[in-house]
């Protein structure tokens, strides 16, 4: 979840979305959910994280200051599903891509956490659903980086490969497809996994940038 300067974004491709941020209601087994894209600082300011939410700080503290901090940045987008008492227990982060896309014009890194104690409720799917229903989605290349440090293997119960199939699975709906890289954080592990999206309306020129930082495709 880092950006850098040299990566070249369109300066309102999500400014302009997040003037009609989307808000929902979503019914599970657990309870009801409150689903909001676009969140505004002052809203992330309002809330609490779950205690289960620590995939990418480890406490539930700093996670919740990480999406006040992406709230507040205007080339950033946050959906979050909280509870009617004010507890985040999961959210979907879209940040300018990191140093190793740079010249790849309008690419973003895609993040997504379920809280430990909110999982196999298809929160998940609500949440991308949510988060990818812009207009400006099909202008960007989406990144998602599958990470095995990130992931919570022993409460899933599940392998690393299986754990990264289950990744794969989770976003094949939303036109996110596999590709062979030598990404610095994804060979670092044969778990690991680089999955892409590209927007219906990116340019071929952008395209040809995308595969030519590939390198394997």
């Amino acid at each position: 979840m880092t950006s850098h300067p040299l990566t070249l974004h369109a300066p309102d491709l999500l400014q302009r979305s997040a003037a009609c941020p989307r808000r929902s209601t979503f019914e599970t087994a657990a309870g009801s959910l409150i689903l909001h894209s676009f969140c505004p600082p002052s809203l992330v300011t309002s809330l609490k994280a779950d205690r289960g939410l620590h995939a990418f700080t480890y406490v539930p503290e700093r996670e919740h200051q990480l999406l006040l901090e992406i709230a507040e940045r205007p080339d950033c987008a946050l959906t979050l599903a909280y509870t009617p008492g004010g507890e985040i227990v999961g959210q979907v982060t879209l940040t300018p891509a990191d140093t190793w896309w740079q010249g790849v014009t309008n690419t973003y890194e895609i993040a997504i956490e379920v809280s430990t104690h909110w999982r196999r409720l298809g929160i998940a799917r609500q949440l991308l659903s949510l988060a990818l229903d812009f207009d400006a989605v099909e202008e960007t290349n989406l990144v998602a980086l599958g990470l095995s440090w990130h992931w919570d293997l022993k409460s899933s119960g599940l392998s690393a490969f299986r754990y990264r199939s289950l990744v794969a699975h989770v976003l094949e709906p939303y036109h996110f497809f596999e590709c062979l890289t030598d990404e610095p954080n994804v060979g670092m592990d044969p778990s690991n996994i680089l999955l892409v999206r590209i927007g219906k309306h990116v340019e071929r020129e952008v395209m040809d940038q995308l595969f030519q930082r590939l390198r394997f495709f």
